[in-house]
């Protein structure tokens, strides 16, 4: 009995750490994946079809907009990556979800695009995007790559974004997380 007693208290003390460790190595691995297979994706499409162009109607949330938005979607993107879903979600975003539960809504407006990267694409509780720093982490298209956003700022001035309380939206999270090699920072606070 004492034994056992030994063996549950060692276990209940090194549990929490373990999944810790876990849930952090499981977020490093996927953000890292998706820079990677986005970026593989979009060279497969710059080879076929030269530079991607994204003029778009500059009027949101119009018919056409929407289509041209759908046509990039599937022309430049989503014919190079193996996903299980694909399609509009609202008149603003574009959803696509990969084999492994994570996904991403990409956003066109004013001739940019952004990708909202999920961990885990069923969390999701709103329409809303969240840039948590927890599951949700903002990419944006430049140059022909993606690639976090506020990738110029410091290591200090990301912190400062990414580690605000209370309902922000943290863009440097991705960026921070980059920076230090793909690997989460041992005082990063959302992933615990």
């Amino acid at each position: 009995m004492i034994t056992l007693g030994i063996i549950g208290i060692v276990a209940a003390l090194t549990l929490p750490s373990l999944i810790t460790k876990y849930k952090r190595q499981s977020a490093e691995t996927k953000l890292k994946k998706f820079y990677s297979v986005i970026n593989q994706a979009l060279q497969m499409s710059i080879t076929e079809y030269g530079e991607i162009d994204v003029d778009f109607d500059k009027n949101l949330n119009t018919t056409e907009h929407n289509k041209e938005v759908d046509d990039f979607c599937k022309k430049y993107i989503t014919k190079y990556l193996v996903k299980i879903k694909d399609e509009r979600f609202n008149e603003n975003y574009y959803d696509v979800v990969f084999l492994d539960g994570s996904g991403f809504r990409l956003y066109i407006a004013n001739d940019v695009f952004y990708v909202f990267y999920r961990l885990n694409y069923r969390t999701e509780s709103s329409t809303k995007t969240n840039l948590d720093g927890k599951n949700e982490f903002l990419f944006g298209y430049s140059n022909g790559r993606v690639e976090p956003i506020w990738k110029n700022n410091s290591i200090n001035s990301l912190k400062s974004n990414c580690y605000q309380t209370g309902d922000v939206q943290r863009h440097g999270c991705a960026t921070l997380i980059m920076k230090n090699g793909w690997k989460i920072p041992d005082d990063y606070p959302w992933i615990k």
